[in-house]
Parts: C-alpha cells; structure tokens; sequence
C-alpha cells in the first residue's frame, strides 16, 4: 500500500472543520483518525497491535497537522467505515449481522480489515459469512433449511443478501471460497434477472455483476441443468424396482407395478417442476434431485388419498442412496463449473 495514499497535506484543510466521532472519542487517545468530515481519537498502541498496515503508516508520518495536540492521521476511507473498523479492534464483531439488512455494515467492514490486514477479525467473520455461502454440501443444506418455512415457502432474499452482493465482495477481498455456492445460488435466478442485477433497498444502489462474472455464472447454470437432465435420464427414466422390492411378489399385476409407476410419476414431476414453481425454488438441481426423493414418503395433500409416488422401503432407500451420491458428485463439481480453484472443497 502506498504511503502516498494516505498524505495528510492533502487533508490538512478538512482537519479543523472535521467533528468528533460521538462514540470513538477517547480522552486519553493519543492519535487522531480522520475519515471524511469525522475525526476518531483513539490509541495508537492498540492500532498498531492488530495492524501492520497503520504501524508501518504511523512509523512514516511525516511534517503531521495535529489536532488537540495529538498527531493526525488520514485515511482515505468512508467515515462510516472507519467507525466500523475501529468498533471491531476495540469491542470486537458481535455487532456484525449476516443477513440483508447488516450486510452493508459487514462488506464495509471487510473490505477495511482485508485492506488493513487485522486477519484475526477477518477470518472470524468469514467463518461467520461461510455458513450461508459455505463449501460443503451439509452446510448448503442447513443453510437452505434455514431459510424454507415450515408451509415450504422458501425465501432467502427476505433474510440473506443478494449472491451478486456475495460475489462481488468476494472479488474485492479476494476470498474466493464464497464464490461456487454464490454463483450457484445466483444461478437460480433466471438469466435475465442475473444479467439486469437488483437494486439495494438499503443502499438503494443498482448492483450488477462484472460481465466475466456474469458469463461464468452463465456457463455454469448451463452445466447444472446438464447435470441434472443426465440425472433424470440416468436414474428415473424406466427405472426399475429394487430387487427387495416389497410388491415384486405381489398376485395383482397392477400392484406388482407399484414402484415402477411411482418412480414414472416422480420423473414426470420433475419435468414438469411443478413443485419448484410452489416453493419458488425452480432451475435448482440439488433441491429438485432430494425433493424426488421426498415425494416417495408423501401422502397425496389435496385428494388425501395415497399418493401415486409412493414407494416401497427398499425401493425408496435404494433410490435415496443414489440421490444422496448424486447431490455430493454435483456439488464438488461447482468450482470446476464456476472456473474457481477453492481448496478444500465438499
């Protein structure tokens, strides 16, 4: 980083027309932080602690304005951001919110640590950050759970930030394990909607991803529904019943046939999607491939009658094993589908 950056000559005019922080305002501070119109007295001691950017900054200070007799530092960051900044190295993250509503806090902030290199509070959030936008499959569906009400509604946008926000900071701070599970949730957007962005309602700006972010998501939809249609034509198209099967033994031809009919059902649904229209939760392969396996065990809602997707046990915990491979051989190909190197994966 350059020192340069950061010249408080620049500044200088801006000091003595600059108001106190209300909060981070330290009588027995011994440095001034100035950001913007706003200026921090805090310690230098506890900086230069958790910073090697602000000590090598502080060490080369230079023909300094001061400000009630201590020594002004610039920086060339919102004020709002510093305020975050310097909360975090003094009270610590418990104030940092995951979902949409704190996420312009939680991106200020770690766009700050990253750029001034406090890695212990940077990680402590990632870890916080990586259980929505995770790298393993079980936290994908914990994460999912999280955020499908107890009628099935499913709504991530109403509590999670946008995946394009995601994507975007994850670039800016150069994380990229945030990046397949962002795209991939991005993905279930229609191309259209990927392409146009959305606009903040807390910022009220228009965001969008950079193009080659938006082509890779692109190309990687295109690999998942691939996936997801060899899936459909690998394991559900004619297939058969397990040989345990409980009704293989049955007099009834119709009833002997049972199972098989029920995976032909099962496979027509898919097609159709119908369930991911009601749950709002359509182009979504993982979702769809476990929900195959979740119609076997449902009963028929609005006919209360049995449900012609019902399965027998053995069949139902074969084909459970199958979906269970699949959604694992799925999801550690999405790095490879999003053009990302993230190690360890899945």
């Amino acid at each position: 980083m350059n020192a340069a950056d950061f010249s408080t000559n620049r500044h200088s005019a801006n000091v003595h027309m600059a108001s106190k922080h209300a909060d981070l305002y330290f009588n027995d501070g011994n440095i001034v932080l100035l950001a913007g119109m706003s200026y921090f007295l805090v310690h230098q001691g506890l900086l230069v602690r958790h910073s090697e950017v602000l000590d090598e900054l502080m060490r080369s200070m230079d023909n300094t304005p001061t400000l009630e007799d201590r020594p002004v530092l610039t920086l060339p960051d919102p004020s709002t951001d510093v305020a975050h900044f310097l909360k975090a190295m003094y009270d610590g993250i418990s104030f940092v919110t995951y979902d949409s509503e704190g996420f312009p806090t939680l991106s200020g902030l770690l766009r700050m640590l990253t750029k001034y290199k406090v890695h212990h509070l940077r990680n402590d959030i990632l870890r916080g950050l990586s259980n929505y936008w995770p790298t393993t499959l079980t936290q994908w569906d914990t994460r999912e759970a999280s955020v499908t009400g107890q009628d099935g509604s499913y709504t991530p946008r109403d509590s999670l930030p946008h995946p394009i926000e995601i994507i975007n900071l994850a670039r800016e701070i150069d994380h990229l394990p945030l990046l397949p599970s962002a795209m991939y949730d991005l993905t279930r957007s229609t191309p259209s909607e990927a392409a146009i962005g959305f606009v903040s309602p807390f910022t009220g700006i228009n965001v969008r991803l950079e193009y080659s972010d938006l082509l890779t998501v692109l190309k990687g939809r295109e690999q998942a529904s691939r996936f997801f249609s060899t899936f459909i034509v690998n394991n559900l198209e004619g297939r058969q019943p397990s040989r345990w099967c409980l009704r293989r033994k049955d007099g009834h031809p119709v009833n002997k046939r049972t199972c098989q009919i029920a995976f032909e059902a099962i496979t027509f649904e898919l097609l159709r999607d119908i369930n991911g229209i009601i749950s709002n939760r359509t182009s979504d392969p993982l979702y769809a491939m476990a929900e195959a396996e979740q119609m076997q065990i449902r009963d028929d809602l609005l006919n209360s009658e049995v449900s012609p997707m019902k399965t027998c046990e053995h069949c139902r915990v074969e084909f459970g094993a199958v979906v269970d491979a699949a959604k694992e051989d799925f999801w550690k190909k999405l790095p490879k589908w999003f053009e990302i190197d993230v190690s360890p994966w899945g």
